[in-house]
């Protein structure tokens, strides 16, 4: 596997696990946010508000683990990330659909709320470019663990600081890459005024 499939694997993991705590966290703000989109039926909200956060914790800890390959917890199949960030990269089309689809719909409203349980920001292209990137990353880790397989942690001698610090450089990078990727959509929340030049004082 190379360094850069294992890195989007832990990004997809980490960001899979963040959306899932904060769906747990604010049950309420998810159905209303679902309600806000107005694209599923009633009763349908209601058992995606309940589904959707163990989904997503189960798939975030799966990708996780899969990463992680021998050495770690013990062995792990090797089939292990494949398959788990293949389901991530599906469950992440669908948002991304779905998310296309209620910004098409609300045309976006500031006041129609993402609900994807990474922070309050409303539904915009950057919430759809959010789930489309991390669409993009788990089909990376897909097609990096079937080529690759996982890796094997346990192989890395301590003796050798380059094997070593390729670790470190992978876990570093799937930790920017899940904090870049989360905080995408809080770009439009960015106040005008500090991104708008004031006229100097006097002039005309």
């Amino acid at each position: 596997m190379s360094l850069i499939a294992a890195a989007a694997a832990i990004a997809v993991g980490l960001v899979l696990l963040a959306a899932a705590t904060g769906h747990l966290r604010d049950r309420r703000g998810t159905k209303a946010a679902l309600a806000a989109h107005d694209v599923l039926p009633p009763g349908l909200r209601r058992g995606v508000a309940a589904v959707l956060p163990p989904v997503e914790l189960v798939l975030g800890a799966a990708v996780l683990l899969g990463v992680l390959g021998r050495g770690a917890l013990g062995p792990v199949p090797t089939v292990a990330l494949p398959l788990a960030a293949g389901a991530a990269a599906l469950l992440l089309a669908g948002f991304t659909a779905y998310l296309a689809l209620v910004l098409r719909r609300t045309r976006g409203a500031a006041d129609v709320p993402c609900g994807c349980g990474l922070g309050t920001t409303p539904v915009s292209h950057w919430a759809v470019a959010r789930a489309g990137v991390l669409l993009a990353l788990a089909v990376a880790a897909a097609f990096g663990g079937i080529s690759g397989g996982a890796p094997d942690w346990s192989a890395l001698p301590t003796d050798e600081a380059p094997l070593l610090a390729q670790a470190f450089v992978v876990v570093a990078a799937g930790l920017t890459l899940a904090l870049a990727t989360a905080a995408l959509p809080a770009a439009r929340a960015v106040p005008t005024a500090l991104t708008t030049l004031r006229p100097a004082r006097g002039a005309r």
